[in-house]
């Protein structure tokens, strides 16, 4: 893994490349081969118009703001240890990762207190994009993944005037209150993205399990 750490005016993002290793990635395409089924044939335009709706963020009058779409995987698979994805990104909470975006700066300070998260698995082909929102958790990271170079499809900050380029197996992490967007893809290519969402749930129960 190569950290790259930025910082923007109050705003600190972790990007890390080479987040999984060839062997990692093989898996994961192999399970994404398998969703593209769901992704490219279960869903009509009307279905997935109210998916977007009920998955991903609108504008005042409920209008989804992406036009990719994608899918939770928490919901997708009876049980997290059946979904390579679900398990390999269980490396975002390794010790090494949180002391690296923790130590950028006090808002980030509470990342290893993570204790709950979901993952959606996003398509995007040429032409759709996902417009400004801002995400409903403390903290989110959106990996990258294409098979061929592509044009466009970037992470930018809105507010910060800073964009994050995309890379094959690039991952960053950042707090989830920032704007954000992903640009529109350029190319003729599929380019996918697996986006966590991760929050702090403080628990009443004492013996509530993680």
């Amino acid at each position: 893994m190569i950290f790259l750490p930025h910082t923007v005016q109050d705003l600190s993002y972790l990007v890390i490349d080479n987040l999984y290793s060839a062997n990692e990635l093989n898996l994961i395409w192999n399970e994404i081969g398998h969703i593209d089924y769901v992704l490219n044939h279960v869903f009509d335009e009307k279905s997935k118009a109210e998916h977007r709706r009920s998955h991903n963020g609108t504008d005042d009058n409920l209008n989804p703001l992406m036009s990719g779409f994608g899918i939770s995987l928490d919901t997708f698979y009876l049980h997290r240890h059946f979904s390579a994805i679900l398990t390999l990104n269980r490396r975002l909470m390794d010790q090494e990762i949180c002391t690296k975006f923790k130590e950028l700066n006090n808002e980030n300070s509470s990342y290893d207190l993570v204790n709950t998260d979901f993952t959606l698995l996003n398509q995007y082909k040429k032409g759709e994009k996902y417009t400004k929102h801002r995400d409903s958790a403390s903290f989110s990271s959106v990996t990258f993944l294409a098979k061929t170079k592509l044009d466009g499809g970037g992470l930018q900050f809105t507010e910060y005037d800073a964009l994050v380029p995309f890379k094959n197996n690039r991952c960053v992490i950042f707090p989830s209150r920032v704007y954000h967007q992903t640009e529109q893809l350029r190319s003729n290519v599929e380019r996918y993205s697996i986006a966590q969402f991760m929050a702090i749930r403080y628990f009443t129960d004492r013996n509530a399990i993680r």
